[in-house]
C-alpha cells in the first residue's frame, strides 16, 4: 500500500516523533512511504529509515499580514496538491491542526483516503486563530477518519467528524540506547527530569518555582530540563532570581534523552494542557516514577495514582511540592514505582498502537 504522511517539520516535538516512527514502522512493513514536510529539511531531529522518500517542500514561513497568509497558503496548497498526486497515495495521513486544514484542501476530489489526527488539547488555541477554527469546523468533515488521541478529545471533536477515533501513541525504547553515554554532563547527586519545549504550554515556570521552594531543603538535588523554546531566556532568569541557577541544567534539545532519563531519580511532567504526553510516556518506560498534573488530557489515561506514579491538580503548585517531595524522601517508594511504569512499555507497543492506524488505512 501506498501511505503519504505530512507534517509541517521534523522539529523536535512530540508528533514529529510519532510521525517518523510511523513511517518507519510502516516502511519497514511493506508499505511504500512518502513523507512531506513544509519545511526546508535542513534539520531534522529525527531519524528517517532510507526506505521512507522524504520530500521537504520548503513552503513554511511567517505571514505578516491576513492578505498574504492567504496567497502564500494558496501557494502551498498548490505544491502540497502536486507532490500528493506525484506520490500517488492510497492513503494520506495529516498530523496537526493546520496542516490538517491544508491537506485537506490539497486533496479535493482525489480518490485516495485521507486522515487527519489532532496532536494536542484544542481548547487553549489562541483566539486569532479564528479564521483557522472556522476552516476546522468547515474542512474536518472532509476527511474518511479523524484520530485523537483520548477519549475527552474525541468529546469535543464528535460534530467535526463522522468517524472520530482514539488511538493514543506508541512508546518503543530500545534498551540499547539507555546504556548509550549521556550527551550532558550527569552530577552525582540526586536528579529531577522534566522535558519538553519550552513554551507557556509546558510550565517549566510552575517547576522552577516548586523546585526553588524544595531546594532550600533538599539541596542534595538538582533539575534537569531537556528541550529548547523561545522562554529560555526567561526561565534561566527566573533560576537566577531564585538563587538555584547552579542547581538547575538547562540541557537543551538532545539526541538521546533516554541515556539521561534513565540515570535520574524522578520525572515531573508540569504542562497546563496536553495531548498525549510523549516524554511521560518514554520517563516511564525508563522505569521512573513520575509525579504529573492531571491536566487534560493524557497523564490520567497513563497513570495509575500511587501505582506507578502520582497525579495532581492542574497547576497546583502546592499539592506539586509535596507530591515531589513525598517522592524525593521515600526511595523504596520511587523504585516500586519506577519499576510498575515500565509496563507502559506492554500496554502502548507500537505494533498495537500502529496496527490500529494500519486499519484506518486499509479501510477500517
Amino acid at each position: 500500500m501506498k501511505i503519504t504522511l505530512v507534517i509541517s517539520s521534523l522539529a523536535g516535538g512530540g508528533a514529529e516523533r510519532v510521525l517518523t516512527n510511523m513511517a518507519n514502522y510502516f516502511s519497514m512493513h511493506g508499505h511504500e512511504i512518502s513523507l512531506l514536510t513544509f519545511d526546508d529539511g535542513r534539520s531534522p531531529s529525527y531519524n528517517i529509515t532510507g526506505l521512507v522518500k522524504w520530500n521537504p517542500l520548503n513552503i513554511s514561513g511567517v505571514s505578516r499580514s491576513i492578505i498574504e497568509g492567504i496567497i502564500k497558503n494558496l501557494r502551498h496548497i498548490y505544491i502540497l496538491r502536486k507532490a500528493i498526486l506525484n506520490s500517488s497515495p492510497d492513503c494520506v495521513i495529516s498530523f496537526m491542526f493546520t496542516t490538517n486544514i491544508i491537506v485537506l484542501m490539497a486533496t479535493r476530489f482525489l480518490s485516495c483516503k485521507v486522515l487527519i489526527s489532532e496532536r494536542n488539547y484544542p481548547k487553549y488555541i489562541r483566539e486569532r486563530r479564528i479564521i483557522w477554527i472556522w476552516l476546522r469546523k468547515i474542512l474536518y468533515p472532509l476527511a474518511d477518519h479523524l484520530v485523537v488521541q483520548t477519549d475527552s478529545i474525541k468529546e469535543i471533536f464528535r460534530s467535526h467528524n463522522r468517524s472520530v477515533q482514539v488511538i493514543p501513541n506508541p512508546v518503543c525504547i530500545d534498551p540499547e540506547r539507555i546504556k548509550d553515554m549521556p550527551e550532558v554532563l550527569l552530577t552525582t547527586c540526586n536528579k529531577i527530569v522534566a522535558m519538553g519545549s519550552l513554551t507557556t504550554q509546558k510550565g517549566f515556570d510552575i517547576l522552577i518555582d516548586v523546585f526553588a521552594s524544595l531546594y532550600m531543603h533538599y539541596s542534595d538535588w538538582n533539575l534537569i530540563i531537556l528541550g529548547e523554546g523561545d522562554l529560555k531566556s526567561e526561565l534561566k532568569s527566573r533560576t537566577r532570581e531564585l538563587g538555584i541557577e547552579h542547581a538547575v541544567v538547562f540541557a537543551g534539545w538532545v539526541g538521546n534523552p533516554f541515556s539521561i532519563m534513565s540515570r535520574c531519580d524522578l520525572f515531573v511532567l508540569s504542562s497546563r494542557y496536553e495531548g498525549f504526553p510523549n516524554a511521560l510516556l518514554e520517563a516511564m518506560c525508563c522505569g521512573l516514577p513520575v509525579v504529573s498534573f492531571d491536566c487534560p488530557t493524557g497523564p490520567r489515561q497513563i497513570i495509575q495514582h500511587g501505582i506507578n506514579g502520582l497525579l495532581v491538580p492542574p497547576e497546583d503548585k502546592d499539592k506539586l511540592k509535596r507530591a515531589i517531595q513525598c517522592l524525593m524522601e521515600k526511595k523504596e517508594m520511587r523504585e516500586c514505582m519506577g519499576k510498575n511504569a515500565k509496563y507502559v512499555s506492554k500496554r502502548y507497543a507500537p505494533d498495537k498502537i500502529m496496527t490500529k492506524w494500519e486499519k484506518l488505512a486499509l479501510g477500517g
